[in-house]
């Protein structure tokens, strides 16, 4: 009996051994597969062992597209980062929504304080894509906090030296330009492994209450740039109308000298030869030229001549 009951014993014993072996094969194959991973097109991949970055070179350490094999995944963690994606975060530490509650502490409402003491909410959106993937995957678990600190940091800044109607006007643009500056600066330092490709400020506003105030400033600045557009037309008409007019005033002058100048020069070559004939001979020439002047003066008078009184009457020569 005890015979027996050993040898179904045994033979138990070997099903469960027997077993167990194929088991322990199936899941050795399964965690064999499972280190087999596919990188697409648009990524890289990290592998980390037991947390350290695999490779001794960047080459070494960067997975390019396709199949590739890692250690089973409670040894090795495949991280996979996608370099050529855009990638966004909101930023709105200095936003508040309007209508929500007030807080007499001013860093709840997430406002940012301008060069001349006003305030304004102030929300953006950051793109931004991978360009050093070793790097960034040191920080991965926390890239959003510290791209969200470096931006909010900047915008404190640059806010703080900026006057609230430039902030809300024209100066938009510059203060989203300096912004992203500045910010890829610190980031560089810091070697996130980060390039920020935008930042749009997609709301500068005044809180609620003083909305009406800033919308006056607003405004009287459009007012202010219409008019000095209507005035700059203006003063563009009336120089062409005076630069057109000044070309007719020179024109007719130049026209005017010339003819004088030609005037004169014959006058100059009329009296050059008169006066070389007087010195050859000038008793001919006076009595000439006194008969041509006398007769000027009498074809003015017409044809009655009054002679003055007394015994002594003038004697005429007429030509």
């Amino acid at each position: 009996m005890k015979n027996r009951v050993f040898i179904v014993f045994t033979q138990i014993m070997e099903y469960i051994i027997k077993y167990f072996q194929l088991t322990v094969c199936f899941a050795a194959v399964l965690i064999a597969l499972s280190g087999i991973y596919r990188v697409e097109s648009s990524q890289t991949a990290v592998v980390l062992r037991f947390g350290k970055i695999v490779g001794n070179s960047p080459e070494k350490q960067i997975k390019k597209p396709g199949l590739h094999f890692a250690l089973p995944f409670f040894i090795d963690r495949v991280i996979k980062i996608p370099v050529h994606t855009v990638q966004e975060i909101e930023v709105t530490t200095h936003y508040k929504p309007q209508g929500s509650v007030v807080s007499p502490d001013i860093d709840k409402n997430g406002y940012v304080i301008t060069g001349d003491k006003n305030i304004v909410l102030v929300k953006a959106k950051i793109k931004y894509q991978i360009n050093d993937p070793v790097r960034y995957t040191l920080f991965i678990s926390d890239v959003g906090k510290i791209i969200d600190g470096i931006i909010s940091g900047e915008l404190t800044r640059i806010a703080a030296n900026s006057d609230v109607d430039s902030i809300l006007t024209s100066g938009r643009a510059r203060l989203s330009s300096d912004v992203m500056r500045n910010s890829q600066g610190l980031i560089d330092a810091l070697k996130l492994g980060i390039l920020i490709s935008g930042v749009e400020l997609t709301e500068i506003t005044a809180p609620a209450e003083t909305i009406r105030y800033f919308e006056e400033v607003r405004n009287a600045s459009i007012y202010k740039a219409t008019n000095y557009q209507r005035a700059q037309e203006y003063a563009s008409t009336r120089i062409l109308g005076a630069q057109g007019a000044a070309n007719v005033l020179k024109q007719t002058a130049i026209s005017v000298q010339a003819e004088k100048v030609s005037k004169a020069r014959a006058e100059m070559a009329e009296f050059n030869g008169l006066y070389d004939q007087y010195t050859r001979n000038p008793q001919i020439i006076m009595f000439g030229t006194f008969r041509q002047r006398v007769g000027a003066v009498l074809k003015k008078a017409g044809k009655s001549v009054v002679l003055p009184s007394g015994t002594e009457t003038p004697t005429l020569l007429l030509p």
